[in-house]
């Protein structure tokens, strides 16, 4: 069941990021496709799809065993559970889509983050994680925002309002960048209470998936 899961999510997951970046003309050019790439939302979707795609068809892989690794298996489900607790709460007010490109938005922040997080739940191996996994997790999204202060730098894009200097200034867009990796490392912190807490309790129903491929 594992492997059908993740193949089902696998398809719905390509499809999505897939369809929105056809659907959102504007970002079909060289700079439009690095601008639509710089959406943590993207990201994360795409590691998420790329995740599914180890666990139906690559689990046997050097890239899928590392995707299903259970370190970075978690980080997989803190940032997809970040993009769309962040949409949730803040973003899903502020953008009026509508047709085909609504469908992939709601696909993108409202199906595969709990699809994932239910996929880690249920057959991803507990009882490895420790605190110290945590640390490392915050790396990428620092990356991220390093990346996003200077690709906005050079171009004047900012993927997200919260994060454009031109209305808040650097000093206001750091202490959110700062905000946003206390809200990352918090997330962290609950999936490894999860991953101790099924492990010593024996909660996991189904057998993980390293036990299956």
């Amino acid at each position: 069941m594992a492997r059908v899961y993740a193949f089902v999510f696998m398809l719905v997951g390509w499809f999505s990021v897939i369809g929105h970046y056809i659907a959102k003309s504007d970002f079909h050019s060289l700079a439009g496709t690095i601008n639509y790439l710089s959406y943590f939302t993207m990201l994360s979707n795409t590691l998420v799809a790329a995740t599914f795609t180890a666990a139906a068809l690559l689990p046997q892989t050097r890239a899928g065993r590392f995707l299903l690794s259970p370190p970075v298996a978690m980080a997989t489900a803190v940032y997809i559970s970040v993009t769309g607790l962040v949409f949730y709460f803040l973003l899903s007010g502020l953008y009026q889509v509508h047709g085909w490109e609504a469908r992939y938005d709601h696909l993108l922040h409202y199906v595969m983050p709990p699809a994932y997080v239910l996929f880690w739940l249920i057959y991803m191996p507990k009882g490895s994680l420790h605190l110290q996994n945590v640390p490392w997790i915050m790396v990428p999204p620092l990356i991220y925002g390093g990346w996003t202060l200077l690709h906005g730098a050079v171009t004047g894009f900012y993927p997200y309002p919260f994060i454009d200097v031109s209305k808040f200034g650097y000093a206001n867009v750091l202490a959110h960048i700062v905000e946003f990796v206390f809200v990352f490392a918090f997330v962290a912190v609950v999936f490894v209470f999860l991953d101790r807490m099924i492990h010593h309790f024996d909660l996991q129903s189904e057998p993980a998936l390293d036990q299956r491929v």
